[in-house]
């Protein structure tokens, strides 16, 4: 019966894990996503901002590497053809979409505690790393 209930416990804990790892979904592929609508674009992203509020500090970091090492599959070609589709999708914008895309991100970050405000910040720093110097010059 000991052993028993020993493998219903360790059974439990592997089942808890997994169903907690699924509620933070995998990074959508950026050539995926280049194609989202404006609207699309917007619900997935409230969406995803939804679930990792949800999720535990060390969660939320693996999603944000995972979303850098899908970036960093992507051949220089392929980010540099991207990141065009991106800026023009952005210029084709109106105000008012600009303001709601910048206010779910402030609100996001806002919602994270201060150490995790500032790893991040300093993960986002590594993404420069893949940019241009003359994509650099557009980011903060």
């Amino acid at each position: 019966m000991k052993r028993l209930f020993q493998n219903f416990v360790l059974f439990f804990a592997f089942a808890a894990a997994s169903f907690v790892h699924a509620a933070v979904p995998d990074p959508v592929d950026p050539r995926e996503s280049v194609n989202y609508t404006f609207d699309q674009r917007m619900a997935q992203t409230k969406q995803l901002h939804a679930k990792l509020k949800e999720a535990s500090a060390a969660e939320r970091l693996m999603y944000f590497d995972k979303s850098l090492e899908a970036v960093k599959k992507l051949s220089a070609e392929e980010r540099r053809d991207l990141s065009e589709k991106f800026k023009s999708q952005w210029k084709k914008l109106t105000d008012d979409q600009k303001k709601q895309v910048k206010q779910e991100a402030r609100n996001y970050i806002t919602s994270l505690p201060d150490a995790e405000r500032k790893e991040l910040k300093r993960r986002r720093e590594l993404m420069l790393e893949f940019m241009s110097p003359e994509e650099r010059k557009h980011w903060p």
